[in-house]
C-alpha cells in the first residue's frame, strides 16, 4: 500500500514571461492573472481533467504580474511580477532561481505530506512557448525552427517575427553565458519562468 499511486495531485504554477514583451504571443500578458482566476472557478481543462482523474489541483502563483493575493484558491508563492525579457537579459537571477527551485521543492514535500504518491506538474503564462522552443533546441539539439510553432495562434509573419526573436535571444546567450560547457540549469535560468 505505501507504493501505491495513491492521493493524486496536479501542481499548477503560474507566471509570466519576460519575453512576452516582443510580440512572440498573439495574447497579452493578463490573459496569465485572468486564467488563473478562472482556474479557481473551475473553467480550465486542467480543473476538467482533474474531477474526471481524482486529483487535487493546487494553483500557485510564482511569478504572475498581478496581484492574486487575495484570490481564494491561488497559493501566493511569488518570487517576482513575471521574469525579465530574455532577449535583452537573463530572464531569472541565480536568487530567483534558487528560490523558483526551493518553492517547487516545498510543494512537492507538502503534496508529499498529505499523503500524495503521484504528481504532475504543469504551468501557465503566456509566452511559455518561448523558453520552451529555445530548450528543445538546445538541450534536443534540434533546430530551433523545428522547435517553434503557433502557440496560442500565431499566423505565419508571427511565426517568423517569434523564430526571429527566440534565434536573437539564443545568440546572445551563446556570447554571454552559453561559451561555458553546456549547462541545464544556467540554460533554464536564462530562459525560463
Amino acid at each position: 500500500l505505501a507504493h501505491s499511486l495513491a492521493r493524486p495531485c496536479h501542481l499548477l504554477l503560474g507566471g509570466d514571461h519576460g519575453i512576452e514583451r516582443e510580440g512572440v504571443s498573439v495574447s497579452p500578458r493578463e490573459v496569465t492573472w485572468q486564467q488563473m482566476i478562472n482556474f479557481t472557478r473551475g473553467g480550465g481543462g486542467v480543473n476538467m481533467f482533474c474531477r474526471q482523474h481524482g486529483f487535487k489541483l493546487r494553483i500557485v502563483d510564482v511569478g504572475v504580474d498581478y496581484d492574486l493575493s487575495n484570490v481564494e484558491g491561488v497559493i501566493n508563492r511569488k518570487i517576482a511580477r513575471g521574469t525579465k525579457n530574455f532577449l535583452y537579459e537573463p530572464a531569472m537571477s541565480e536568487m530567483e532561481f534558487d528560490q523558483a527551485i526551493e518553492v517547487g521543492s516545498n510543494l512537492v514535500d507538502e503534496c508529499a505530506k498529505e499523503g500524495c504518491r503521484i504528481l504532475s506538474i504543469g504551468e501557465m503564462g503566456i509566452g511559455n512557448t518561448s523558453p520552451s522552443s529555445i530548450w528543445m533546441s538546445l538541450m534536443g539539439n534540434i533546430p530551433l525552427k523545428d522547435c517553434i510553432g503557433a502557440g496560442a495562434g500565431l499566423n505565419d509573419d508571427g511565426i517568423r517575427h517569434k523564430y526571429e526573436v527566440l534565434a536573437k535571444s539564443m545568440e546572445r546567450y551563446a556570447a554571454t553565458e552559453g561559451a561555458a560547457a553546456p549547462d541545464a540549469s544556467r540554460m533554464l535560468r536564462y530562459f525560463g519562468g
